[in-house]
């Protein structure tokens, strides 16, 4: 197969992907629905195509290079940006036309529940709020926007520790749950314990169960993580793996080649999106396994 990508599969079951419906929030109308039951059925039936993964965008001059999460709000993505002082930059799909925000008023809102440095790690979209995380693990929270107003703040590291940095990166939710790939950057304790899959009550702010995440780069701290209806998505360095939530098992794992440092995954109910550090973006779509099998029929 002549393609970008050269992966391998370390698959335990097969994948079946489904999805999450993402909403639009800058200075647009009501926010989109959720998706249908019949749009979950559907992706059940429904696979990454590797062969198709494909770089869609590099960010243009006046786009920081320091993308630290990545969420899709319906219709556009947004990309928070590493010790950007609450900015953010807003990706177009339809016309690959980058903007970055200019609104100091909502840059002082994330930085204020990004915490140390007002840097934001990782982000997502539930409902009409914007879920942040901060880059260096103090403190997450989200955003009413439709004013921009603070709603709910947690402060607090995860672990009682001054002299190794903590850090919160890719952040989803499962419609119940948020979820958040933590990063502890303490090098004598082993990966499994430095590196953690965590799941979140929304409205305590309290962490109900920890899982390892399939670890990387030690001294690297960017993780991606998505939801895309039924199964979470993780990617760090190099390789993407699938998560079950009901237990933190890793079920497949993929390496693709040409992605080296991936800060950032969002899912639209086609594709997932995967962002670098440094701004670029790779689009990995899905196909329909039942027209695959109806080709390999005929």
């Amino acid at each position: 197969m002549k393609n970008l990508l050269l992966y391998t599969a370390i698959a335990v079951f097969t994948l079946y992907p489904p999805s999450a419906a993402g909403q639009n929030y800058e200075e647009r109308g009501a926010p989109k629905t959720e998706a249908s039951q019949s749009s979950h059925s559907r992706l059940r039936e429904r696979r990454p195509n590797f062969g198709g993964l494909n770089l869609i965008s590099q960010p243009p001059a006046g786009i920081p290079p320091r993308i630290s999460g990545l969420a899709y709000d319906g219709e556009r993505f947004w990309a928070v940006i590493y010790q950007g002082r609450g900015r953010y930059a807003i990706f177009d799909p339809l016309t690959l036309e980058w903007r970055l925000s200019d609104k100091n008023e909502r840059h002082k809102v994330i930085r204020e529940v990004s915490g140390l440095f007002g840097s934001p790690g990782g982000i997502c979209f539930v409902g009409d709020r914007l879920w942040v995380a901060g880059s260096y693990g103090e403190s997450f929270g989200s955003i009413n926007m439709q004013d921009w107003k603070v709603e709910r703040l947690f402060k607090g590291r995860q672990r009682a520790d001054q002299q190794a940095t903590q850090s919160y990166f890719g952040m989803t939710y499962d419609g119940s749950y948020l979820w958040i790939a933590w990063h502890w950057f303490k090098y004598k304790l082993p990966e499994s314990q430095t590196q953690l899959l965590l799941k979140i009550d929304p409205t305590t702010g309290k962490v109900i169960a920890e899982y390892p995440l399939p670890a990387g780069t030690r001294n690297d701290g960017t993780h991606s993580l998505v939801w895309d209806g039924e199964r979470l998505w993780h990617m760090k360095d190099n390789r993407l793996s699938v998560i079950d939530p009901s237990n933190g098992v890793v079920t497949a794992q993929y390496t693709l080649d040409p992605i080296k440092r991936p800060s950032g995954l969002a899912w639209d109910e086609k594709a997932l999106w995967i962002v670098e550090f440094d701004g670029k973006i790779w689009r990995l779509p899905f196909e329909d396994m039942r027209d695959s099998e109806e080709t390999t029929e005929h």
